[in-house]
Formats: C-alpha cells, structure tokens, sequence
C-alpha cells in the first residue's frame, strides 16, 4: 500500500505537505501545491487511517452528528422524516466539504458528553436538544457545537443554532384557519407540557387567538403522545367524547396531522368536511396524504446546509456574525381546510 512518503516523493514535496493537504492544513499552501499533492493522492486511491490519525491527535476529519432522542426505545428516530431527512443532508454537506460523519442516537446528554470526549471529533451537531441539554452540553465539552431546533436558558454561554420560525408557523396558521372562519381550534402535540418547537408553535397558536379575540382555554392543548399505541387510543377517544367541540384541529407535525386523518377516516369522520386539519413541516406525509394537507413548509436541506457553514466556521476559529438563525417558513394551502360561513 501507498505510503505519505512514497506519495511525497512522487509529488516532489516533503512527506509533511502531504500530511498536511491529508489532515486539511491548507490555508498557507499555494494553489498549485495543492493540486498537485491531490491529484497524486486520487490517483494512489489513498485510504488514510482514521484510527492512526485520531491516536495521533491529528484532526480526524470527523464531525459527529447526535441526535437526542429519547423515544428510541419506542421508535425508529430515522424513520421520522424530519430525522431521516436532516441527516442525510447533512451527510451530503459534511462529506463534500472533506469530512466524515459519525452518527449517534444518544438517549440522554451523558450519552452525547461521554461520545464526543472519547473520539476525537472536530466538531458536533446536535439535535432534538432542551434548554438544560443544550447548557449541560457547553459546560462539559469544548469542541465546536452547533445546535438545530434548540432554545435556549438565559445564562451567560455563547450559544450556535439553526432553527426556524416556530412561534410565527404558529402564529401564522392559526391566523389562517380564522380568517376561514374558524374560532374552535385545538392544537395538538406529543409532550404533555410541550417544550422546543413545539411550545414556540404553541405560543403562536396562542397569540392568534388573543389577537382575535378567540379565549385559550388549558383543554384546547390536546396532549396526544409520541407512542403509537397511546397517541391512537387518545385520538379515537377524542373523536368520540371531544372533537365535537372543535372545528379545526392543528397538529404541531405533519406525522400526527396524518396519523389522525387516518384514525378519523376509519370512524366515519371526513377531512375537511367534519372536520378541517392542518399540520408542520411540508414533508412527504403531507403530499401523500387525502385529502393534501394544508401546512407550514420547512426547507430541511437548508438547516442542514446554514448548520454545516456555521460548524465549519467555528472549526476554523473563524468568526461568527449571526450565531442564532431562524429560517423563515411559508403556508401551503392544499385541501385538509374547509370555509365556515361567517
């Protein structure tokens, strides 16, 4: 097998510019130098030996990507398309840039804190974060972390996100089921207090309401459950005892907007003639489902993409202007609303 010294003398560079282009320590190195080590090095096919470069302490080239989720024992995370999605976009991102991804499903933050101190990682993404993950995270690790979908405590740490415009989707959607002449909505999501994105949407839900002169009572947030057998049995016994009382029902995910749909259909219960349904994400359930989903669509491979550029900057002890970055979000009108008469 090749060698960085055989590859040097073929070049006709010394065997630590070689070492060098390998382990990324370019910004000094002429353009011409570069392409000519490269070039040797896709012509050996050369394998370089992550375990030797991580013993080393030279820069693994890893970045890795940890997904908090707690529900693991209950579901499959990367069957979730929002799960499944971010992480193949940022595959995409951190092996274009010259990276390898190392990808974990943590099911608490010690999980996260004892992976990323035992490898030599360059840096870390993190998602499906807390406030008191996200602040156990930055006491206990120095690496580069950039987080996505987190908020924040507010203390005295430095904090990278990419997230999204959750409170104004919120806001937003809800604005639109009234101005169809809906006043009886729920909102619905998976935690009986909801936190994250979820309470951001909620609280978006909520000021629409008290801008419309719409009362929030406790029992307009319906608490449905992530786990599959107890999320059905709730949305059955609401169909039975409560959806009588609502005209529009907002799910904080597509996921659950379709899963009710479906449970709703198999009882009778038409969308959006009996009832007019609406969900968050724009993601393949909302297509696919019938009637189409009315949403608010997210762009996924963006997160993906702004997390990278950040990470990759902080791995550079480069500066970073804007550290939390909201990316907007959009209505979808399809089919799942149905117009009240004023």
């Amino acid at each position: 097998m090749i060698t960085i010294k055989d590859m040097a003398e073929i070049a006709g560079v010394s065997p630590t510019t070689v070492a060098n282009v390998l382990h990324g320590r370019t910004k000094k190195m002429s353009k011409e130098t570069l392409k000519k080590v490269q070039d040797v090095i896709d012509s050996s096919n050369y394998v370089s030996n992550m375990g030797a470069r991580v013993l080393a302490n030279y820069g693994s080239r890893i970045i890795g990507v940890i997904v908090n989720y707690d529900r693991r024992t209950e579901n499959n995370a990367l069957a979730d398309p929002f799960y499944g999605t971010i992480v193949g976009a940022l595959e995409k991102e951190i092996r274009e840039h010259g990276y390898y991804m190392m990808l974990y499903m943590a099911g608490n933050i010690e999980e996260t804190v004892r992976l990323a101190c035992s490898w030599n990682i360059e840096g870390l993404v993190a998602l499906g974060c807390t406030p008191s993950d996200v602040r156990k995270m930055k006491q206990q690790m120095k690496l580069p972390v950039v987080f996505i979908d987190s908020y924040f405590e507010d203390d005295d740490y430095d904090y990278c996100n990419i997230g999204l415009d959750d409170f104004g989707g919120g806001y937003e959607m809800t604005n639109y089921l009234i101005h169809r002449g809906h006043r009886r909505i729920a909102f619905l999501a998976d935690e009986e207090k909801p936190v994250g994105v979820d309470r951001e949407r909620l609280r978006g839900y909520q000021k629409a309401l008290a801008e419309n002169g719409i009362p929030f009572r406790e029992q307009d947030y319906v608490p449905i459950s992530f786990r599959k057998q107890t999320r059905h049995t709730r949305l059955w016994e609401f169909s039975k005892e409560r959806l009588k009382d609502y005209t529009a029902l907002f799910f904080a995910s597509d996921f659950y907007a379709s899963d009710a749909v479906n449970i709703f259909q198999s009882q009778g219960i038409m969308v959006p003639e009996d009832i007019s349904i609406v969900g968050f994400d724009d993601n393949v359930f909302a297509e696919h489902l019938r009637p189409m989903l009315t949403t608010v669509q997210q762009h996924v491979e963006d997160k993906a993409y702004y997390a990278f550029q950040l990470l990759h900057k902080l791995i550079k002890g480069e500066t970073c202007e804007e550290k939390n970055i909201h990316l907007p979000v959009k209505l979808v009108i399809r089919e799942s609303v149905k117009t009240l008469n004023s």
